[in-house]
């Protein structure tokens, strides 16, 4: 497939939250509620000057509009609407943002992104406004200064990052006021009226006669939205999910005798909970708890005042010259404990803090499939759409023929009682693309085409929802788009940076792309947050496996492939490996062994099949990987169907 890309002038919009990380600190929950009611403000303004969201990730916001003047004219409301909703705060409360806008030539891709000049300037611009302020280019300045409603200050040439000469900036200032101006326009509705415009009787026929039709069309659409719109979810699968994994963090218990630092306990505890939300989880304001005793928490107490289902709590111990930490979590409602991660570590070491933090986030995700997965097997939960897609991600993890079909059939029970639910859709998603890899489909472009067309369902719903956007990376990079794949990946990994899958399926992509140094960076940090879900770990060792025989490292290779079917005899996928090297290094009867198991477990792989799931731009792969063609046919790998 050709990737499709123009170049075109666009006003470009960039905005970022001023003190993000502050607010997160002092109140995380409020923040990131105010975050989304910021971003929907961006998108009804944006989309009312024509304007089109580019990306949100993060606290930033990247949008293109047609022209300089509709993206001032945004930029505008936008501060005043955010200014006036922030009035009401303390000054260090308030989420305002920093807006730069630039008109210059960008690089628009198929898929909507965009890159260039012009984007990096107005990055930088955007960085050199003041909280609630916008800073624009000269350009701007020179396409929208005879507007009457725009008022520019001129702050003089401005030298910025990566942009070769300076940058004429100027302040944009004076907020519409007018009710007129301050309502929003139809999309697609002209900004300023043309000279020589029609007659106002002429007008009004115009505008009844365009109305009759549109309203045609509206009552076409809805006509249609009520044939295609699926009924009223029974139950809000994504908030239930969060409500039953919701969880105190409470100060660790430091039973030192003289602690180096008295804080060290809310220091850790701190720490760890702000991972978890960063990993997506619901954990309750830290000054909600502060009142408990850490050495005797009342976890009942808690569990009601609170509305949560877990307390992580621990101890902290001295061990020698460092201290050991003890990660616990409680389930309030059978009182059950569950060890999560030991470490020693030192009071003053910031890094090996985080990095206990992460670990202890894999440790709980880890637990909750184990509890999840056994509750939900409980009599009487068969048609909890909850519960279905915790058995469903159990199934995958198993990872047989049936067993994904089961999922698939899981995840599709979930998405009808809850059409709106991210985790139903990219769940089902997910099973598609495994049952494709996996050697598991008689058709598997007609598989790939039925994941297209679940993840962009998902995508209609969100685009910020990391597993939606890892699931959609592989589905371009099987489509042979490897850039907005790779991009594609990025950010999913900014949205949950600890994401294990992710990391791992990227690293295959990039092994896939030659860009082997950065693969094994990504290995190590899946690897570094065990305990890996059993699916995950058979995808380490094919990413290991592929590195290595993608540098011809073949005795490597083999010995990571022999391990792996070791560990998972039911798989077939090490064999096809195994009996290609073989065949390779003519040892012809192993070969043919190796092959009769891949062929008996994995019955409709073929060559075809093999050459559809390692897609590749990149010469020195293609290399490689027609090495392995080769020695798959030697081995008796059919052909199949191209």
């Amino acid at each position: 497939m050709t990737d499709k890309i123009r170049h075109r002038l666009l006003a470009i919009l960039a905005a970022d939250a001023a003190g993000y990380s502050r607010l997160m600190s002092v109140d995380d929950m409020g923040t990131l509620d105010a975050l989304e009611t910021a971003r929907n403000t961006f998108r009804h303004h944006v989309e009312a000057e024509d304007g089109r969201i580019v990306d949100t990730s993060g606290d930033s916001v990247l949008a293109v509009f047609d022209t300089a003047a509709g993206a001032a004219r945004a930029a505008l409301l936008i501060q005043g609407e955010l200014r006036e909703r922030a009035e009401g705060l303390p000054q260090d409360r308030r989420l305002l943002f920093r807006v730069g806008i630039h008109l210059g030539d960008i690089v628009e891709k198929e898929d909507g992104t965009v890159y260039g000049d012009g984007v990096n300037i107005a990055s930088r611009l955007q960085a050199l406004a003041e909280p609630g302020a916008i800073v624009v280019s000269h350009a701007v300045e020179e396409t929208a200064s005879h507007h009457a409603q725009f008022d520019f200050k001129d702050i003089g040439e401005q030298r910025v990052k990566n942009i070769a000469k300076p940058v004429r900036a100027y302040r944009l200032s004076r907020p519409i006021d007018t009710a007129a101006s301050r309502a929003p326009r139809p999309r697609g509705a002209a900004s300023n009226p043309e000279p020589g415009r029609p007659h106002a009787a002429h007008r009004w026929r115009t505008w009844l006669a365009t109305g009759v039709i549109l309203v045609g069309a509206a009552l076409f659409a809805v006509g249609a939205a009520l044939r295609w719109q699926p009924s009223a979810p029974s139950v809000n699968i994504d908030e239930e999910v969060m409500a039953r994994r919701a969880l105190a963090v409470l100060a660790f218990n430091d039973r030192r005798q003289n602690p180096d630092g008295a804080s060290f306990g809310d220091d850790l505890a701190d720490a760890i909970g702000v991972q978890l939300q960063r990993n997506g989880m619901r954990v309750i304001q830290r000054s909600s708890t502060r009142t408990q005793n850490p050495a005797a928490p009342e976890f009942e107490r808690i569990g009601v005042e609170q509305h949560v289902k877990f307390v992580l709590n621990g101890r902290i111990t001295q061990s020698g010259e460092s201290v050991r930490v003890a990660t616990n979590l409680t389930e309030i409602s059978t009182g059950a404990v569950y060890r999560l991660l030991q470490a020693d570590l030192r009071p003053t070491d910031d890094l090996g803090l985080a990095r206990y933090a992460r670990l202890v986030a894999a440790a709980l995700k880890a637990r909750y499939f184990e509890i999840e997965t056994t509750n939900a097997r409980q009599p009487g939960r068969e048609k909890d759409p909850v519960d279905a897609i915790v058995l469903a991600l159990r199934d995958l993890d198993r990872g047989g023929p049936d067993d994904l079909q089961s999922a698939r059939h899981r995840f599709e029970f979930a998405v009808n009682a809850d059409p709106y639910s991210l985790d139903a859709v990219a769940g089902l998603g997910v099973a598609h693309l495994t049952e494709l890899y996996y050697f598991y489909s008689p058709a598997p472009r007609d598989k790939l085409n039925l994941a297209e067309q679940v993840l962009k369902r998902g995508l209609d719903l969100s685009q910020d929802n990391p597993h939606l956007l890892a699931a959609w990376a592989e589905v371009l990079m099987l489509q042979q788009q490897p850039e907005q794949s790779l991009w594609m990946w990025t950010r999913s990994l900014e949205a949950n940076p600890d994401d294990q899958g992710a990391h791992l399926h990227l690293a295959g992509a990039l092994v896939r792309q030659g860009r082997f140094a950065e693969a094994e960076q990504h290995v190590a940090q899946a690897s570094e947050l065990r305990p890996l879900l059993a699916r995950d770990q058979q995808w380490l060792n094919q990413v290991r496996a592929d590195l290595a025989f993608a540098q011809q490292r073949d005795d490597e290779a083999y010995e990571i492939l022999r391990n792996w079917s070791a560990a998972y005899p039911n798989s077939g996928r090490p064999y096809l490996m195994l009996a290609a090297i073989d065949a390779l290094h003519g040892r012809m009867g192993a070969a043919r062994i190796n092959m009769a198991r891949a062929r008996q477990m994995l019955p409709l792989g073929s060559v075809a099949y093999v050459e559809l799931v390692y897609p590749s731009s990149n010469p020195d792969f293609l290399a490689q990987r027609a090495r392995l063609i080769d020695g798959l046919r030697k081995a008796g790998l059919p052909e199949g169907d191209r």
